[in-house]
């Protein structure tokens, strides 16, 4: 009887160590996967946009595929910046700007500049320290991507007719390539052989053009052509109202993995990782 009494009492201290063994490696383990599952689903750093400029921008151009050119007005200077704002410098002072056209590879512009109450327009060769009086008709141009042309658009209120022209970015070697009665349409030059027209009015395939910088093929785009040559500007658009981001000038880096913009609000120049 006092054996069989003493082996119960065995198999009852044997079973409690077992019950308390699995509800020790059961807790232990509930322990760790739920920790497993907080770190794992922990929100990361926000990628916030990082500021440029100190005061506000008017004007900014991409330069390659990693500097950022802009006009600051408070200080009527251009500075230059790696894509994600470091390495800022001073490039130059030009008082009274009022538009702006920067080359697309290097350090060139044309401007518009207030002088004593007239309105000049400049190409400014910040390199060589070279500025050079364009002829009157020369507004809004817009630079051919090798930086060798510039393109233009001119009307002639007494005749009712307007002209594409192009020229050498000092204005020489002017040659008018398109005559036509649209008036201001928009112009992009996405390839060296190929220059781009089309409404404000509406994209599609009635208003959309494109020509040759010596005037020649001249044609009607479809609406997949000019969406093809106009794809960056859609996909700036997205990437904005995904962001959620306040702006009216804004341009994705050459490789897309920059954002550049004028801040709405404060009017500064920002930076956005992609």
């Amino acid at each position: 009887m006092a054996d069989i009494k003493k082996n119960l009492i065995i198999i009852i201290i044997l079973l409690t160590g077992a019950v308390i063994v699995l509800l020790f490696f059961n807790f232990s383990s509930s322990w760790k996967i739920e920790r497993a599952e907080i770190l794992d689903n922990y929100p990361a750093p926000a990628n916030l946009p990082k500021k440029i400029s100190r005061g506000a921008v008017i004007f900014f151009e991409l330069e390659g595929s990693n500097k950022v050119l802009f006009y600051e007005k408070s200080d009527s200077t251009i500075y230059e910046a790696d894509l994600n704002g470091k390495n800022k410098k001073e490039l130059v002072r030009i008082p009274g700007i009022l538009k702006m056209a920067f080359s697309p590879i290097g350090y060139e512009l044309i401007a518009a500049v207030s002088e004593k109450n007239t309105l000049k327009n400049y190409y400014f060769d910040l390199k060589n320290s070279k500025r050079t009086e364009l002829p009157k008709e020369v507004e809004d141009p817009i630079f051919s991507p090798d930086s060798r042309k510039i393109a233009y658009y001119s009307y002639n209120n007494g005749t009712g007719e307007g002209g594409i022209s192009t020229a050498a970015p000092d204005g020489s070697d002017s040659k008018t390539i398109f005559r036509t009665r649209i008036k201001n349409p928009i112009l992009i030059w996405p390839q060296n052989d190929l220059i781009v027209f089309y409404l404000k009015e509406g994209v599609g395939q009635s208003s959309a053009f494109s020509i040759r910088p010596d005037g020649g093929e001249f044609q009607r785009l479809t609406e997949e052509e000019l969406f093809f040559y106009t794809n960056q500007e859609i996909e700036k658009t997205r990437i904005i109202k995904e962001l959620g981001i306040k702006t009216n000038i804004a341009k994705l880096s050459l490789l897309k993995d920059y954002l550049i913009f004028i801040n709405a609000e404060d009017g500064k120049l920002y930076s956005f990782g992609l």
